[in-house]
């Protein structure tokens, strides 16, 4: 096993706050010195490697970087050189630049979204996965989509798959899937759930169906608070959870949320917070804007500092509150009332 692999084995396995800790100072003292980007922003605000014992007090780098520098702890000849390197891009909605994400291995990617599917969902061997995301077949560099059709291949079911939503085809997808024993895991944007909700009259939904909502209307409907989303898909859907999923192309983890409109991150991410006035008032629990510690990003950056907002409780969950004003609105945007 190399040293790489023995870090990446330690990272999934982190069970507590003390090894998330040490591993994130780790890595925060590796990327102040490799990542050339993140390197210079440090030295632009004065912080240093040796000011920071605990991993809240670590700065986060802006994500509005990622849309003009390459953020790599990789050496540049290296990275475009790697056999399983891939370049990620937000999916966006206007013509701002998009963020760009360059991940020097595609395979680590694969496994700590596997490992975060297994965690909350159990092993994808066990579904069939069905994917409706028309907002994304034209973004090919979409982290998600890049994820979900490694779901789909991992399931090695021949029902898995993408589906529009309409016709018989779920209908015969679902039954199918019960006759083999599988449970369905069905990942589609937020309005296409809504139209099937809303003429869905033949399948009867139980446990054994996972539905996840990528949020976003996409122009299509009007946008609906997460609560009140839930419920009109839950009642149309005949189901009693309905899912979502936080994350971004600048990070590889995944948080997940089901009840309560509170993520619940995997064990090697973690949130943070900073006044909304004060990009240097890192705190822990209330309402600021949001900032992400994924230890998942071992190759770019660990810690970065999104342009939501978010209320963070004091066992870690999250709750998002919207976005900052004047920040761009992504594919997979947050839901909120207008």
């Amino acid at each position: 096993m190399t040293d790489r692999e023995s870090f990446q084995k330690k990272i999934l396995s982190i069970d507590s706050d003390a090894s998330f800790n040490a591993l994130a100072l780790a890595l925060f003292r590796e990327q102040s010195e490799k990542n050339l980007v993140y390197k210079e922003y440090l030295n632009l605000i004065g912080k240093h490697s040796a000011d920071v014992s605990h991993y809240a007090a670590i700065p986060c780098l802006p994500v509005s970087f990622f849309k003009t520098q390459r953020v790599s702890s990789i050496a540049p000849a290296e990275l475009e050189a790697a056999a399983h390197s891939i370049v990620f891009k937000s999916s966006g909605t206007t013509q701002l630049e998009r963020s760009t994400h360059w991940v020097y291995d595609a395979l680590w990617y694969e496994k700590v979204t596997s490992e975060g599917f297994h965690r909350f969902f159990g092993p994808i061997s066990d579904y069939v996965i069905i994917a409706c995301l028309p907002s994304y077949y034209e973004n090919k560099e979409s982290s998600l989509l890049y994820m979900v059709n490694h779901f789909i291949a991992s399931s090695k079911n021949n029902l898995s798959g993408y589906y529009d939503f309409e016709g018989d085809d779920l209908e015969y997808v679902v039954t199918e899937s019960r006759s083999q024993g599988k449970k369905v895991w069905i990942i589609g944007v937020t309005y296409a759930l809504l139209d099937w909700a809303d003429r869905n009259k033949k399948i009867t939904l139980d446990e054994s169906v996972v539905i996840l909502e990528t949020g976003g209307m996409k122009g299509r409907r009007k946008e609906l608070v997460r609560s009140e989303l839930h419920e009109r898909l839950k009642n149309g859907l005949g189901v009693t959870k309905i899912y979502s999923e936080y994350g971004m192309c600048e990070m590889l983890s995944q948080a997940y949320c089901f009840e309560k409109e509170e993520f619940e991150p995997v064990p090697w991410l973690r949130f943070g917070l900073r006044e909304l006035n004060d990009p240097f008032s890192n705190f822990q629990i209330g309402s600021g804007v949001i900032q992400v510690f994924d230890l998942a990003n071992i190759d770019s950056c660990c810690f970065l500092e999104t342009q939501d907002i978010g209320q963070r409780d004091a066992g870690g969950k999250l709750k998002i509150l919207g976005r900052l004003d004047n920040s761009d609105i992504r594919g997979c945007n947050l839901l909120y009332q207008t």
